[in-house]
């Protein structure tokens, strides 16, 4: 039998590639050959079991780390391995990427552009070297200086980063520094750790039935050229559950009196795409608008303004009521729908959710249960 150099120097080999035992400690070492050099790491473990599982984990970093050492000594310089080089990459497959909708891509600009601000030596770090800690700082201090940004005439000022732009951004730098670990150039994401901020869920203030009413009548006698058709708006975003771009981009041929149905396309993701019954009250206000109309062909819009938003507040503070926007509006569909009994992920499917009603039920839930709560007090035994 041959003796090796290696179990001269006190080293056993085992049954498995690149694992060796050594004599006098008893401790595991993963010996793997990279760029052809060998590279040794401790495993820390006595145990032949323990040590055959982190050898894997040590296996796929050593050779990552040699990838990117390779990448480095190609390029002639650190450039290939910057983070500026990866937020190019995620710039690139965010415009490339056609599912997502023209917002989507804004607000993913926009989240980029509060990275670097936030962190303005990123781009030319070496990804490599980077750390959890490293991210974590980052991440304490984005979130209690935020980016200085002011809007024009904005009344009160924030201190630090609201917490859905901070998530925004932890998600953006998670998603940079993840291209580098897929091209090999890190082993883990080193953003992976950080603690994303607590949102905290707006309360609803919707208006009762009759101060919709009261608010539609408010918009329809405003006396502005355009009042009625932001009336019609604004009852058909309650009626139908529909977002605002949704709405806008209806035309007649997505309404099927038949079926009794109406095609939303979406337009914020595949997933919102859906097909909504003609709820009693969205049948009639349907009707009521092709009959104040002269005939219209079917690709005409359904609605003929862009947006009600300055009608609808005005009409809000008419009635002693705080102002509610176009989004609102979806809110109190779904509102009006669970009140009415409808099941949260029925609802949550004539919204255009894909989470099977997560999200609905993390908005609307307390409403099932005054809802339950008042149904029960009904029951009499």
């Amino acid at each position: 039998m041959n003796i090796t150099k290696t179990e001269k120097k006190g080293w056993e080999r085992t049954n498995v590639t690149n694992l060796l035992r050594n004599r006098q400690s008893g401790t595991y070492y993963a010996r793997v050959k990279v760029n052809g050099k060998q590279k040794w790491r401790g495993l820390e473990t006595t145990v032949f079991s323990v040590a055959k599982l982190r050898l894997a984990d040590v296996e796929k970093e050593v050779r990552a780390q040699g990838i990117a050492a390779r990448a480095e000594t190609e390029a002639g310089n650190g450039n290939e391995t910057n983070v500026g080089r990866f937020v190019a990459v995620y710039r690139q497959r965010t415009e490339h990427n056609a599912s997502l909708s023209a917002g989507t891509k804004l607000r993913r600009e926009i989240a980029i552009k509060a990275v670097l601000k936030t962190w303005p030596d990123l781009a030319e770090r070496d990804a490599r070297r980077l750390t959890p800690t490293d991210c974590q700082v980052w991440a304490a201090k984005a979130l209690r200086e935020g980016t200085g940004f002011i809007a024009p005439n904005v009344k009160t000022v924030r201190k630090g980063m609201s917490p859905s732009a901070f998530n925004k951004c932890v998600d953006t730098v998670r998603a940079v520094l993840e291209i580098a670990r897929e091209l090999g150039v890190i082993y883990k994401n080193p953003a992976a750790e950080i603690v994303k901020a607590r949102i905290k869920q707006k309360r609803l203030e919707l208006p009762s039935a009759k101060q919709f009413e009261d608010i539609i009548k408010q918009i329809r006698t405003a006396g502005a050229r355009w009042s009625p058709d932001c009336a019609d708006m604004v009852r058909f975003l309650t009626y139908s559950g529909a977002r605002l771009r949704e709405a806008t981009a209806l035309r007649w041929s997505h309404v099927s009196p038949t079926r009794n149905e109406l095609t939303i396309p979406g337009t914020k993701s595949d997933s919102s795409h859906r097909i909504i019954p003609l709820f009693p009250a969205l049948a009639e206000l349907l009707a009521e608008i092709k009959s104040r109309r002269e005939p219209e062909p079917e690709d005409a819009p359904i609605l003929r303004v862009g947006g009600s938003l300055g009608a609808l507040e005005s009409a809000c503070k008419a009635v002693g009521l705080k102002p509610i926007n176009h989004h609102d509006l979806r809110h109190l569909f779904a509102t009006r729908c669970i009140e009415s009994g409808v099941d949260i992920p029925t609802v949550s499917r004539w919204l255009g959710h894909s989470d099977g009603g997560a999200l609905a039920m993390k908005t609307y839930g307390h409403l099932r249960q005054e809802h339950s709560a008042a149904q029960a007090a009904k029951v009499i035994f």
